[in-house]
């Protein structure tokens, strides 16, 4: 990896770690807090929280502005993570080589847990400094990431796949499934910055297809990676006939697609004038990484 990247990575690990540490929701009496803790700590690359800063960042925001966002993001997907988890959905024992929450603690207080990181999640994010039209604006937009039509239904169909899938399903399944929270954490850190709509839009666009080249690689590596290299179990689409990008291109094919998409999405980026080179740097080190 890039020194550069690996440095922004870690810069904005400890940036989010920071802001989830100080979040009120954990002195509330009870032990379902800490059990939010545990999901939220239990490591991972902490890259929408990633993209939120590097987003505001590249736009010559203030970091701390989008703190809340990034906070958001970041308890919105361990939500989900540790919903589906569960054995009702994908029914794994080991997130980031750890036990799941529900191994831990047992499914109704693991759907809990869930349930409070996602309120939680929204009230964070009410709390961003600056005009209320703006972090309204906010709150919409991670309500519509989050919600049917985007992480809620890419869930759904993944869940419940047809026996065959074309094109166009896998791209919409993998537009809600992953997409949608990586797109909107680059909406959101612009928003903080304070940029204008027309960049914001940009940004989705960008934001949506990043999000397809990470939905893509992750695919790959649940073929070609290994447990101690994923911290969760492999191979386990195939095994369930599951549609995703390498099912229905084949391996060969997908790992040339991705170091395509990498290759312009990369190029996409710089193109925007700002710091992007990190996030640029991502995008390019995405098909060669092992977890």
């Amino acid at each position: 990896m890039d020194p550069f990247l690996s440095s922004r990575l870690a810069e904005a690990a400890a940036w989010v770690e920071e802001g989830l540490s100080s979040l009120g929701m954990y002195s509330d009496g009870t032990r379902l807090p800490a059990h939010c803790r545990y999901a939220l700590s239990a490591g991972g690359k902490r890259l929408r929280p990633f993209l939120v800063r590097e987003a505001c960042l590249a736009l010559s925001g203030d970091p701390d502005r989008a703190l809340p966002a990034g906070c958001s993001v970041e308890m919105v997907h361990t939500y989900s993570l540790v919903h589906d988890d569960l054995p009702s959905m994908d029914d794994d024992d080991f997130r980031r080589g750890l036990p799941t929450l529900h191994r831990r603690v047992g499914e109704g207080t693991a759907i809990l847990a869930g349930d409070r990181l996602l309120t939680e999640a929204f009230r964070t994010l009410a709390g961003t400094p600056g005009p209320p039209g703006r972090t309204g604006e906010m709150i919409l937009r991670l309500a519509d990431a989050s919600g049917a039509g985007r992480l809620v239904g890419g869930q759904y169909m993944d869940m419940f796949p047809p026996e065959a899938a074309d094109k166009a399903w896998i791209t919409r399944m993998v537009s809600g499934k992953t997409a949608a929270l990586l797109r909107v954490s680059l909406e959101l850190g612009a928003l903080a910055a304070g940029a204008s709509m027309e960049v914001v839009d940009r940004l989705s666009k960008l934001g949506e297809e990043f999000g397809f080249l990470f939905q893509l690689t992750d695919d790959i590596l649940d073929v070609t990676g290994s447990k101690e290299e994923m911290g969760k179990a492999v191979g386990k689409d195939v095994s369930r006939g599951k549609w995703n990008p390498v099912t229905a291109l084949g391996l060969s094919e997908a790992e040339a697609e991705a170091r395509s998409r990498a290759d312009r999405l990369s190029s996409g980026f710089m193109e925007l004038g700002g710091g992007w080179r990190a996030v640029s740097s991502l995008c390019l080190y995405l098909p060669r990484r092992r977890s």
